[in-house]
């Protein structure tokens, strides 16, 4: 996954240039682009425009569509596989010089951004494609100025769109806690359910929830632990268990760290008078 604050400060820092800008239309079919004795020369963003295609930079593929776009960077293998409808975009041939002591960083490698479809964007680029194709230095300069354009409009368009995944992804998490919160599972196993790596996953849905998810799943069981205790006359072993807790003491210790007293004594205040442990 790439982390799009990093990218954006790789792209600020460092020192950016146009070295191309082609409009070009694919029709249906499979397409060898380069290959380990004839690889990649250039960095390159490939801005879908209409159709669908993949892209192979290095046996890993990426598909194309209006709303996406990929990233490729010199020296790689490319293999192009076009849909039915063929495929048009606009590719951007760059070079990034990193700040001084930095590292390439992502300008080294192959990745996709989804952005959604912006017209902002498609109208940036026809601008690019225009302007790159007339000679002259003040037309060198603005379309600079529109590549830097395109790159604030794509990082942003991403950011919107990776924000609204992630929501729904969180959801899923949620919906799934509040559906298995008496099942053991790992930070691990949420971070896959909502198909994030831990960092970002727990970034995320601490954003979203306001508190780390390890904390929400002890919420979610001290919920329906309080709900047992008042209401039920299971043994608080019994309540331990159902609320994903095989050991009863450790369960009451945490009860009355999350919840401010004993679990006796909160059945207690709830008027609830069964036998305890």
């Amino acid at each position: 996954m790439i982390d799009l604050n990093e990218l954006a400060k790789q792209l600020n820092n460092g020192s950016l240039s146009v070295r191309g800008v082609y409009k070009a239309r694919w029709e249906p079919g499979d397409y060898i682009g380069h290959t380990k004795a004839y690889p990649t020369e250039n960095t390159s963003f490939v801005f879908a425009l209409r159709g669908q295609a993949v892209f192979e930079f290095d046996g890993i593929s990426y598909e194309l569509s209006p709303g996406r776009v990929a990233h490729g960077a010199k020296n790689m293998t490319l293999n192009l596989k076009v849909g039915p409808h063929g495929f048009e975009y606009i590719l951007i041939h760059y070079a990034l010089i990193p700040s001084s002591g930095a590292s390439a960083g992502y300008s080294m490698h192959h990745y996709a951004l989804d952005t959604g479809e912006n017209p902002i964007i498609v109208e940036l680029l026809h601008r690019l494609n225009q302007t790159s194709a007339t000679p002259g230095n003040i037309e060198a300069f603005e379309a600079k100025g529109l590549f830097y354009s395109i790159l604030h409009e794509m990082l942003s368009s991403a950011r919107s769109q990776s924000n609204r995944d992630s929501k729904h992804a969180i959801e899923r998490v949620i919906d799934y806690i509040h559906s298995h919160y008496m099942n053991s599972f790992s930070l691990n196993e949420l971070a896959g359910i909502a198909g994030m790596e831990i960092k970002p996953f727990s970034y995320h849905f601490s954003k979203y929830c306001g508190i780390f998810p390890i904390d929400y799943l002890i919420q979610q069981r001290m919920k329906h632990a309080k709900q047992l205790l008042a209401m039920s006359s299971c043994t608080i072993r019994d309540i331990s268990t159902r609320v994903g807790y095989s050991d009863a003491h450790y369960f009451s210790r945490l009860f009355k760290i999350h919840v401010g007293c004993s679990p006796t004594l909160f059945r207690q205040t709830q008027g609830n008078y069964p036998p305890s442990i």
